[in-house]
This record gives structure tokens, sequence and C-alpha cells, in this order.
């Protein structure tokens, strides 16, 4: 037996590798991109083997490790050695998040782009291009000198962080435009990020966004966008061939970038992360709008789904466990929302023997009387972070609003 296993957040990348012979264990585990370290163990029967097995694969589930694809090694640099789903990681776990830039994107190192150093033919590292409120410099004049150097040829992923300076209204356009005039200068670029911005650089609710679709055009071979804000957000309908990750944080997303979504058409999506948002901040949607989604024919290799940060969310656990979609996903991420006894009690019913293997449900409203019995499910079942619960009901907020 074995299993493999990784963990990404924004800070940290990992993986975990478990190997069982009869009665002998072998675990590899340490940073992505090293050889890690191997530790043995010898137990006192094959069966003791195979009963602690399956008890220290499900702890580290229960911790936020996934399943990588089949035929990763110990040493997976990202996605071009093909992690599932862990290429979209899942970057806000807990508030303070919100006040730190991320660390690593796609198992990559993120540095900072210095003008003054320039950068270098890395292809572990991931090239941050953020400025401060009061920089002289400009987002998409690093770009350009980054472009003119032979360090983009080597490059696989890309993050652009805070683009406006002192202008809150700036938007990412000026550097979409340049990223796709230029693309034949990023070559094998397949992971971009745009909008590692943290509350003291702008809030989300405040970050301008742009069209994005000029980048799922411009790069073929992209498997992971990720983005961050909802204001002034556009989608079109688009095919692409090999993205196997979308990612769209946003405090409030507008229904039109749904609609949009759901109309695409990406035979490789294995990971589909939307958030949601609040009304209070420009969320218009409803469960209706979901509703292609849940029919289960759209996106035929998804494994991952991820509707977060949402004040409905509650609707959605009642309508999506009777849906065709549950029956096809290994994990249903439904955290940072405001998910009470009601939508948590819709769960119970989540279909055990199918595909479906995790429930994400961390930073909700729920009881621990319902925690407990949603535990009880053959599932693995993240309810940590609890929010503080309001039992009148009356204030209860998503994770990230403004």
């Amino acid at each position: 037996m074995k299993s493999e296993l990784v963990y990404m957040d924004s800070k940290s990348s990992k993986f975990w590798n478990l190997t069982s012979e009869g009665a002998k264990h072998t675990v590899v585990y340490g940073r992505i991109g090293t050889d890690g370290q191997t530790k043995e163990k010898v137990f006192k029967s094959e069966e003791d083997a195979k009963k602690n097995f399956e008890k220290l694969v499900k702890q580290k589930m229960s911790k936020g490790y996934i399943e990588a694809s089949t035929g990763t090694t110990s040493t997976p640099e990202g996605t071009e050695n093909g992690l599932i789903p862990a290429i979209a990681f899942n970057s806000i776990k807990k508030q303070s998040d919100l006040h730190e830039n991320a660390g690593t994107f796609v198992g990559k190192r993120i540095v900072d782009f210095d003008p003054k150093k320039g950068a270098k033919a890395d292809s572990s590292l991931a090239y941050r291009f953020r400025i401060d409120w009061d920089s002289d410099d400009s987002v998409t004049d690093m770009l350009k000198q980054y472009l003119d150097s032979d360090a983009c040829l080597h490059a696989t992923a890309l993050v652009i962080g805070a683009w406006s300076g002192d202008d809150s209204e700036a938007s990412p356009e000026p550097i979409i435009k340049l990223l796709t005039e230029r693309k034949d200068r990023l070559p094998k670029i397949t992971a971009i990020y745009l909008g590692d911005i943290i509350a003291e650089e702008n809030e989300m609710s405040w970050i301008n966004q742009s069209d994005i679709t000029p980048l799922l055009s411009a790069f073929p071979n992209l498997q992971l966008l990720r983005t961050r804000g909802g204001d002034s957000l556009q989608l079109e309908p688009v095919k692409h061939e090999t993205l196997r990750a979308l990612a769209i944080e946003t405090g409030g997303l507008d229904a039109d970038v749904i609609r949009a979504i759901l109309s695409c058409d990406f035979p490789a999506l294995e990971h589909l992360e939307i958030w949601l948002g609040t009304d209070e901040y420009g969320s218009n949607s409803s469960v209706e709008d979901l509703q292609p989604l849940f029919a289960g024919e759209l996106f035929p290799n998804l494994k991952y789904l991820g509707l977060r940060n949402c004040d409905y969310v509650d609707n959605i656990a009642g309508v999506i466990v009777n849906s065709p979609i549950i029956d096809r996903i290994e994990t249903l991420d439904l955290s940072l929302g405001v998910l009470t006894d009601t939508g948590g009690n819709a769960l119970l019913n989540a279909p055990n023997g199918k595909a479906l293997k995790r429930l994400d449900l961390h930073y909700n409203y729920m009881t621990a009387g319902m925690i407990k019995k949603l535990k009880s499910l053959d599932l693995t079942v993240d309810a940590s972070k609890p929010s503080d619960m309001d039992e009148d009901g009356e204030w209860r907020f998503v994770a990230v609003g403004e």
C-alpha cells in the first residue's frame, strides 16, 4: 500500500509519502522540491501495519493534506508534475492570512522582484511584482525589465501583487495587456496569481480587477489561474484545453461572472474555487445561479469544488447533497461562510461510498453537537476554527467581506 499526500497553503508546501510493505512502514516527508527525510517503523504484524496505515493517512488528511496525482514523486516541483488539486492552494485559512502575502505558490518560493537586483533564471522560484503605496516604481515597468531578461524564459509561475500604489482605483488591465502582448517571453508559464494583495494594501472589496479572459486566451498551457478581488472583474465564455484549476477570491461576486465561468469549456478542470461573498460587498447571486454546475455535466474532470466565503451557504448545502455533482467530486469546500446547523444537517445526507472523500467546513457557525455528528460520517471532515457563535443569529458574517 502507498499513499502520496501534499499540503499547500500560502506559507508552506509539503509532501508526505507513506509506503506499507508487510509489517513495515516507510515515510518520506519534507518540503516540496527537496528529497525530504525518511523514517521507518516495524509493527508486530502486517495487520497492525495496515490499521496504522489507514489511521495515519486519515490523520494527515484531517489536517488539510490531499492526495497527489498518480505518478508524482517525492520531489514534485509544481504544476508541471501533476499535483491534483494542490495546484490551487487555499490561500486563506484564518483571518491572519489576510495580513500576510503568500510565501509560496504552487510549491515554489515567492521572491519579490527587485529592479536593482533583477531576476535569476531559476524555475524553483516564483517572482512577485508589487509596489508600495508610496513607490516611484510601477508594476508594468518591473515586468518590462523582467521580460527583457532571460529569467522569464524559465518561469513556470508568476505572482502579481499590489499594483495600485497611491491610485486606489488602478486596475491590472495594463499588466494583463503587457503579459499578453509579450506572451512569447513566458513560454513555460503554467500558473498565474493575479492579486496577491493583503488587507493593509487594499481591502478585498476595494481591489479593482479587470477582464481576465485575455490571460486564458494568451497562455494555452496555463494550468492554474487564481485572482483576488471582485470589483470590475470580468470573464467571457472561453475554451481552454489545459486549465486544471480556477480560483476566484472575492468579498462579493457578480452573478454575471458566475454565469461566465459556467459557460466556459474547461475539459481538464479539476479544481474550481469560487468565493461568492455577501450582498453588502457586491454579491447578487443565489443558489439558482449555480444550478448548471450542480447538474453535474460541466467540467468532467472536476475533483474539488469550493463554494467559499458565502452568505447563502445553508441553501447551497441543502441543494448540493441531492445534486448529481456530489457523486462526482472528491472534495466539497464550503468554508469561510455562515454555515449553520441547518446546512450541517443537510450535509449529514452527503453520500458515502461514492467519489466524495472530504468536507471542508472550517470557519463557519455550526454548534459543537452538529460538528460531532458530521465527524461521524465516513468522510474526512474539517470543521476547525469555528466562528464565534452568535446565539441569536443576527450577526453572522462571512470570513472576508470588506
